[in-house]
Formats: structure tokens, sequence, C-alpha cells
């Protein structure tokens, strides 16, 4: 059998305990969104831990816009994943300074994680507007770790 890397993800030992909404705004659409229309999705991300209680959290910032229309018509979900990681310990190297660098790749994988989920809470919120059935992209998780929002 093949000996299991360090830093190897193992799903069952990762837990989200808790989705917690911060905000969640839909604009209403004075006409009904058009397949046609063009979509523009900004993502950002943030996140805390505590190493102590083996917690991590990743929170999400979507914002949808119609950047067809104008005044253009905006939606924004941010929402906080609670994971509670058994083999936390594993997940980063210490820094000069003593500070935990958590690895890419379990960053990664929470994102995506909680990116899925909030896919799915998206799609079930704009189904029940005058959106409609938007279905958010699939997307590399990395590049939710290389995202950012810009305040305007």
């Amino acid at each position: 059998m093949k000996k299991k890397e360090q830093n190897y993800i193992d799903p069952e030992k990762i837990n989200l305990f808790r989705i917690e909404a911060v905000e969640s705004s839909i604009s209403e659409l004075e006409n009904p969104f058009n397949l046609e229309e063009s979509i523009d999705m900004k993502i950002a991300h943030t996140s805390a831990y505590n190493i102590k209680e083996k917690g991590f959290l990743l929170g999400l910032d979507i914002i949808l816009n119609l950047k067809d229309r104008m005044p253009s018509d905006t939606s924004r979900f941010r929402y906080n994943f609670h994971f509670l990681i058994d083999n936390l310990e594993e997940m980063y190297s210490l820094t000069e300074e003593n500070e935990p660098s958590f690895h890419r790749h379990f960053a990664a994988t929470l994102a995506g994680i909680s990116y899925s989920t909030l896919r799915g809470i998206i799609f079930e919120k704009l189904q029940n507007s005058s959106w409609g059935s938007i279905a958010l992209p699939v997307i590399n998780p990395d590049n939710i770790l290389e995202s950012w929002i810009a305040i305007e």
C-alpha cells in the first residue's frame, strides 16, 4: 500500500458544521433575466482559524452584475463556512514568526467545498426571483484563492 503524503486531504476529517449567511441581496429586475445577457461575476474569500479548537472559517463573497443593463442590476451573497478539521495540525507549517501557513491544496479544497455549496444556495435563491434559474459556473478552487473584489 502506498504511503499517504503528510498533507493528504482526507474528506472524512473535514466537517462542515455551519453555514452562516452574512449578506444576501437580490435586486428585483424590472424585466426578467434573459439567458443571452452577460453576467459579470466577482468573487473574493476570507479565512480565519482556531488551531486549539481545530476550526477553520472560509468566507465567500460573490457579486453578480448584469452589465448590459443601465443602471446595472446586482445581487450579492456573502456566506461563512465553518469547518472542524480533525487533522488540522497536518494542514499547515509554521513560519519563522511561528504563525501557521496553511497549505494551498488544503485551502483550495475548502474553497471548492464552500463554493460548490454556495452555488446551490444561490441557484435556489435566484430561482425564486426575477433572475430565474441561473447556475454559476464550475471554477477551479485555486482561482477563488486568487480573486479579489475591488471596492468602487
